[in-house]
């Protein structure tokens, strides 16, 4: 058994800066568009890391299980839904998927639903202080016979101690802490990183150049810094038709950004024919990505 991508959706109202109610109306276009009902997904986990009122208890997961109306009731004989945080800044959701791949590949849940995304802790949106476009993401997964599933992941991160990218100096908040927030990301090269990774990554799973140029490969890549799509195409001397990334008007997503990705690769039929899609993230403290197989592999029959 293995893992197929089923879905996804994003979501940036503008009606609304929570990222609570962003990320459950990406995980219900989601749902719907599979046309799955929420008592079939088995498991939910939250990648995103910014989120309203800077929340840490509950998880998060499990307050946007509640308002997707996942797993509410236990009912004899059924797994009840299980749901959790998976945090690990623009990488989250990489990682999020092969976790979700452990249970679905098993068999143990039928459905996984991963929903990502940020807002500035305030909830209002726009402001100048924060960096990310606030939204939510969701992407549904499902267990299957006839899908290759996810490979696994490559990671890289800056060498040496690193300082704290974002937080909430409470001290000189005062009694506003719930809506504060400071975010200085380090300096460093989301590009370097990505490179490496890739590079591992393509040596690892067998995939060449020309695999990208024939269309049978695919590249998602975020965008942590404008031109970021195009730079890595360069680097790497594949074609830049070959990777998708996200528009430019919509800003860096931050941890929801290999859902944009995905979604605006399918929108250019670049997932038609492709039979592996390879999933980056990355900010300028780390970088992951893993092979998707969107069917399985089969093998040549030796002629009699």
């Amino acid at each position: 058994m293995s893992t197929a991508i089923v879905s996804a959706a994003v979501c940036t109202d503008t009606d609304t800066g929570s990222y609570f109610e962003l990320a459950t109306r990406a995980g219900r276009q989601a749902l719907e568009a599979a046309e799955v009902s929420p008592e079939r997904v088995g498991l939910v986990i939250n990648a995103g890391v910014f989120r309203d009122s800077n929340i840490a208890e509950p998880a998060v997961a499990a307050l946007i299980q509640k308002r997707l109306e996942v797993g509410l009731e236990y009912e004899t004989g059924r797994v009840p839904a299980f749901s959790f945080d998976l945090l690990n800044g623009a990488t989250g959701v990489v990682h999020a998927l092969m976790t979700a791949q452990c249970f679905t590949g098993l068999g143990e849940v039928e459905y996984a639903l991963i929903v990502a995304g940020d807002t500035h802790p305030s909830t209002e949106r726009g402001r100048a202080d924060f960096p990310y476009t606030a939204g939510g993401a969701a992407i549904l997964l499902h267990a299957s016979e006839s899908a290759g599933g996810f490979g696994r992941i490559y990671a890289a991160e800056t060498p040496g101690v690193k300082g704290p990218t974002a937080w909430a100096d409470l001290e000189a908040a005062g009694t506003d802490g719930r809506n504060a927030l400071t975010v200085r990301p380090e300096i460093g090269d989301p590009l370097a990183l990505s490179e490496s990774v890739l590079r591992e990554c393509l040596a690892g799973e067998g995939l060449q150049t020309g695999d990208f140029a024939t269309g049978a490969a695919v590249l998602l890549t975020p965008a942590p810094v404008p031109g970021f799509r195009e730079r890595v195409a360069y680097h790497l001397g594949i074609p830049s038709a070959a990777v998708a990334g996200i528009d430019p008007f919509v800003g860096d997503p931050y941890s929801a950004g290999p859902v944009h990705a995905y979604l605006s690769a399918a929108s250019q039929g670049m997932l038609d024919e492709a039979h592996t899609v390879v999933f980056l993230a990355a900010d300028e403290n780390s970088a992951a990505c893993l092979v998707y197989r969107p069917r399985a592999l089969v093998a040549a029959q030796a002629a009699p």
